[in-house]
Protein backbone atom coordinates (compact mmCIF):
# COMPACT_ATOMS: atom_id res chain seq x y z
CA UNK A 1 0.00 0.00 0.00
CA UNK A 2 1.42 3.55 -0.53
CA UNK A 3 0.64 4.87 2.33
CA UNK A 4 2.95 2.27 3.89
CA UNK A 5 5.95 3.30 2.01
CA UNK A 6 8.59 6.06 2.27
CA UNK A 7 7.65 9.61 1.82
CA UNK A 8 10.04 9.98 -1.00
CA UNK A 9 8.49 6.85 -2.90
CA UNK A 10 4.99 8.39 -1.39
CA UNK A 11 5.94 12.10 -3.20
CA UNK A 12 7.18 10.63 -6.64
CA UNK A 13 4.71 7.65 -7.59
CA UNK A 14 1.71 10.36 -8.51
CA UNK A 15 4.22 12.05 -10.59
CA UNK A 16 5.59 8.81 -12.33
CA UNK A 17 1.99 7.48 -13.11
CA UNK A 18 0.90 10.45 -14.78
CA UNK A 19 4.14 11.08 -16.52
CA UNK A 20 4.28 7.59 -17.77
CA UNK A 21 0.43 8.11 -19.14
CA UNK A 22 0.88 11.39 -21.06
CA UNK A 23 4.53 10.69 -22.15
CA UNK A 24 2.61 7.28 -24.14
CA UNK A 25 0.32 10.28 -26.17
CA UNK A 26 2.58 10.65 -29.36
CA UNK A 27 0.32 12.61 -31.47
CA UNK A 28 1.74 16.36 -30.00
CA UNK A 29 4.80 17.39 -28.31
CA UNK A 30 4.17 17.81 -24.59
CA UNK A 31 6.06 20.15 -22.16
CA UNK A 32 6.97 18.86 -18.89
CA UNK A 33 7.22 20.89 -16.20
CA UNK A 34 8.46 19.64 -12.32
CA UNK A 35 9.00 21.76 -9.55
CA UNK A 36 11.67 20.14 -7.08
CA UNK A 37 11.23 16.40 -7.74
CA UNK A 38 14.42 15.28 -5.57
CA UNK A 39 12.13 16.14 -2.10
CA UNK A 40 11.92 13.31 0.29
CA UNK A 41 14.53 11.00 -2.20
CA UNK A 42 17.75 10.17 -1.31
CA UNK A 43 20.87 10.72 -4.00
CA UNK A 44 20.59 8.22 -5.72
CA UNK A 45 16.99 7.76 -5.98
CA UNK A 46 17.23 11.72 -7.57
CA UNK A 47 19.68 10.23 -9.79
CA UNK A 48 17.55 7.17 -10.79
CA UNK A 49 14.30 9.76 -11.40
CA UNK A 50 16.59 12.16 -13.16
CA UNK A 51 17.54 9.12 -15.82
CA UNK A 52 13.54 8.20 -15.84
CA UNK A 53 12.73 11.83 -16.70
CA UNK A 54 14.95 12.19 -19.20
CA UNK A 55 14.23 9.15 -20.62
CA UNK A 56 10.48 9.80 -20.10
CA UNK A 57 9.70 13.37 -21.20
CA UNK A 58 12.17 14.60 -23.80
CA UNK A 59 11.19 12.03 -26.51
CA UNK A 60 10.67 13.66 -29.73
CA UNK A 61 10.08 17.35 -29.26
CA UNK A 62 8.58 16.93 -26.05
CA UNK A 63 10.68 18.96 -23.40
CA UNK A 64 11.08 19.09 -19.80
CA UNK A 65 11.88 21.85 -17.48
CA UNK A 66 12.84 21.27 -13.53
CA UNK A 67 12.70 23.21 -10.36
CA UNK A 68 15.47 22.11 -8.13
CA UNK A 69 17.71 23.14 -4.88
CA UNK A 70 19.61 20.00 -5.21
CA UNK A 71 23.44 19.85 -6.07
CA UNK A 72 23.29 16.18 -6.38
CA UNK A 73 20.38 16.66 -9.36
CA UNK A 74 22.91 19.51 -10.87
CA UNK A 75 25.25 16.81 -10.98
CA UNK A 76 23.63 14.47 -12.22
CA UNK A 77 22.80 16.38 -15.08
CA UNK A 78 25.90 17.26 -15.99
CA UNK A 79 26.75 13.64 -15.68
CA UNK A 80 24.08 13.27 -18.70
CA UNK A 81 25.30 15.56 -20.82
CA UNK A 82 28.98 14.50 -20.30
CA UNK A 83 27.89 10.84 -21.29
CA UNK A 84 26.00 12.46 -25.01
CA UNK A 85 29.35 14.17 -25.50
CA UNK A 86 32.02 11.28 -24.75
CA UNK A 87 29.77 9.11 -27.59
CA UNK A 88 29.45 11.43 -29.91
CA UNK A 89 33.33 12.16 -29.83
CA UNK A 90 34.00 8.38 -29.70
CA UNK A 91 31.23 6.70 -31.59
CA UNK A 92 33.37 3.66 -31.45
CA UNK A 93 33.33 3.86 -27.08
CA UNK A 94 29.38 4.54 -27.66
CA UNK A 95 28.13 0.79 -26.22
CA UNK A 96 30.85 1.40 -23.08
CA UNK A 97 29.63 4.91 -22.44
CA UNK A 98 25.74 3.45 -22.30
CA UNK A 99 27.09 0.58 -19.88
CA UNK A 100 28.00 3.83 -17.62
CA UNK A 101 25.56 5.79 -18.02
CA UNK A 102 21.89 4.66 -20.09
CA UNK A 103 21.60 5.87 -23.83
CA UNK A 104 18.13 6.68 -22.88
CA UNK A 105 19.42 9.58 -20.68
CA UNK A 106 22.00 11.24 -22.37
CA UNK A 107 21.38 14.88 -22.98
CA UNK A 108 22.80 17.04 -25.90
CA UNK A 109 24.49 20.01 -24.97
CA UNK A 110 22.51 21.91 -27.84
CA UNK A 111 19.35 20.90 -26.11
CA UNK A 112 20.04 21.86 -22.81
CA UNK A 113 19.72 25.29 -21.10
CA UNK A 114 19.96 25.56 -16.98
CA UNK A 115 19.35 28.97 -15.05
CA UNK A 116 19.51 30.04 -11.67
CA UNK A 117 17.44 32.59 -10.52
CA UNK A 118 19.17 35.18 -7.77
CA UNK A 119 18.05 38.67 -6.43
CA UNK A 120 16.25 39.48 -9.22
CA UNK A 121 18.14 38.29 -12.05
CA UNK A 122 18.53 34.97 -14.25
CA UNK A 123 21.91 33.86 -15.14
CA UNK A 124 22.44 30.94 -17.26
CA UNK A 125 24.73 28.59 -15.34
CA UNK A 126 25.95 26.28 -18.74
CA UNK A 127 29.45 26.87 -19.72
CA UNK A 128 29.01 27.49 -23.39
CA UNK A 129 32.48 25.81 -24.08
CA UNK A 130 32.31 22.62 -22.06
CA UNK A 131 28.40 22.02 -22.64
CA UNK A 132 28.13 21.52 -19.16
CA UNK A 133 26.64 23.17 -15.92
CA UNK A 134 29.78 25.66 -14.58
CA UNK A 135 29.88 26.51 -10.75
CA UNK A 136 27.47 27.96 -9.19
CA UNK A 137 25.91 28.59 -5.81
CA UNK A 138 24.61 24.92 -4.54
CA UNK A 139 28.12 23.53 -5.50
CA UNK A 140 29.73 26.78 -3.52
CA UNK A 141 27.57 25.66 -0.69
CA UNK A 142 28.56 22.14 -0.48
CA UNK A 143 32.27 23.46 -1.34
CA UNK A 144 32.44 25.72 1.45
CA UNK A 145 30.70 23.00 4.19
CA UNK A 146 33.83 20.45 2.91
CA UNK A 147 36.81 23.53 3.48
CA UNK A 148 34.34 24.53 6.96
CA UNK A 149 35.32 20.61 7.73
CA UNK A 150 38.99 20.56 7.04
CA UNK A 151 40.03 23.52 9.03
CA UNK A 152 38.21 21.32 11.65
CA UNK A 153 40.32 18.77 11.17
CA UNK A 154 43.33 20.87 11.18
CA UNK A 155 42.38 22.42 14.67
CA UNK A 156 41.51 18.91 15.84
CA UNK A 157 44.99 17.85 14.73
CA UNK A 158 46.64 21.10 16.19
CA UNK A 159 47.35 22.28 12.38
CA UNK A 160 47.91 25.97 11.61
CA UNK A 161 44.69 26.91 10.01
CA UNK A 162 45.13 29.41 6.76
Amino acid sequence: MLLETASGIQSVTPMMVLLEHLSRQKEQAQSFIIEEPELNLYPTAQQGLMNWLVEKCTVGENDLTITTHSPYILSHLNLLLYAYQVAEKHPDRKEEVAAIVPEASWIDPKEFACYQVENGGVQSLVNEELGLIDDNGLDNLSGDAADAFDNLIRLSKSVAVK
